[in-house]
């Protein structure tokens, strides 16, 4: 539940011109557990140049999911116009652990012209396809098959986001240095002295490292379509060229029925071998029955080479509603080709698979509480 002052046992420790400036402050949150069941998880290693043995995954796996606490807050600037704010902490419960502001953190201006933020935020193309993803933040989100690219939460972000014209949307993001790859250069090496790790001197953002994104969303009614777009120095520099993302839902009675493509190109080469182009592909249908959701979906990618894994996952699952906020879960996913479950979800724990094939299973039992 949200609440709109700060907890009452925190106030006392505020004297009261200072809490005055937070009585507009949210918090909010998300706490997400589960307990999976893995099928040809990685037994033990050895390796080939170091001969260093590292030992094997357990079948069994307590994960948090992107669990979450955030504050927000609004002040009233006058005219139609507010100054927002977040700030978004991911929390690991299983392994006790959290990085702070590494979630959505963001400053910025909201009104008539419709909401300009800085901070860290997830891209506009990402949240196209966050919108369509039936099993989102769990081991089986879709990320783990259409991940990549411009789907990420990008750091050093200036956005927009339009109004809404009769569910008519558009979002643009321009981001320097996205995933915070600033080197820290040390003025020993540059003079030809010592290296002398302790004294960092230019850890800004990296330069000629940024991307821009934009989409176009409908959402009205029974209907979702979402197109976006992403490229830049970022891509290039990790050997990409643009990405094109599409997704469309649509909600009929108690079906409904989701899609996806990705198209990711590649860009230059590696150890002499050209970048090869990935494209992906999502179907999904959910059916809902009093608290009871069944669903299931199929993914599919494709990287254009000669020999190269073809990733594949599918999953059925049902969800139980206990209440608007708290839902219980069960899913079965099955992938080919060196899926790695759980990365989707930025979980505390994700599995890849020992067999020769890179397949892998898991049977996944969760619970979602929202306040």
């Amino acid at each position: 539940m949200k609440k709109s002052l700060i907890a009452l046992a925190v106030a006392g420790a505020f004297a009261a011109p200072a809490f005055a400036a937070t009585e507009n402050v949210d918090v909010y949150g998300k706490v997400h557990v589960s307990v999976s069941v893995f099928d040809n998880t990685f037994d033990s290693y050895t390796d080939p140049v170091t001969g260093k043995q590292y030992r094997g995954t357990s079948d069994l796996q307590f994960s948090s999911n992107a669990s979450r606490i955030g504050f927000k807050g609004a002040e009233d600037l006058g005219g139609g116009l507010s100054a927002i704010w977040q700030i978004e902490s991911g929390v690991n419960l299983d392994e006790g652990s959290g990085n702070w502001a590494s979630r959505n953190s963001f400053v910025g201006l909201k009104g008539g012209f419709g909401t300009a933020i800085l901070g860290n935020h997830d891209t506009p193309l990402k949240l196209v396809g966050r919108a369509v993803d039936l099993f989102g933040d769990t081991m089986a989100d879709s990320r783990n098959v259409m991940g990549g690219g411009s789907d990420l939460r990008a750091k050093n972000t200036v956005a927009y986001i339009s109004p809404d014209f009769s569910g008519f949307s558009i979002a643009a993001a321009y981001t320097n240095d996205p995933a915070n790859q600033g080197t820290q250069i040390n003025p020993f090496v540059l003079s030809g002295g010592l290296i002398d790790n302790k004294t960092p001197w230019d850890t800004g953002d990296q330069d000629s490292n940024g991307a821009y994104n934009v989409s176009g969303t409908y959402a009205n009614g029974p209907l979702y379509l979402g197109l976006a777009y992403g490229d830049g120095d970022f891509h290039q520099n990790n050997h990409l060229g643009a990405h094109i993302r599409g997704a469309a839902g649509y909600t009929f009675g108690n079906f409904k029925v989701v899609g996806q493509y990705d198209n990711l190109a590649g860009d230059g080469t590696v150890g002499g071998v050209d970048v090869p182009d990935y494209s992906a592909w999502m179907l999904g249908g959910a059916y809902t029955m009093g608290n009871i959701v069944l669903k299931a979906n199929y993914m599919e990618g494709e990287v254009d080479c000669n020999g190269c894994a073809q990733p594949k996952q599918y999953t059925v699952g049902a969800d139980y509603n206990l209440s608007k906020r708290t839902t219980v879960y069960a899913l079965y996913a099955g992938t080919e080709d060196g899926v790695v479950l759980g990365s989707g979800a930025g979980s505390s724990d994700t599995i890849v698979s020992n067999d020769s094939n890179g397949d892998n299973a898991v049977l996944s039992l969760g619970m979602m509480h929202s306040f």
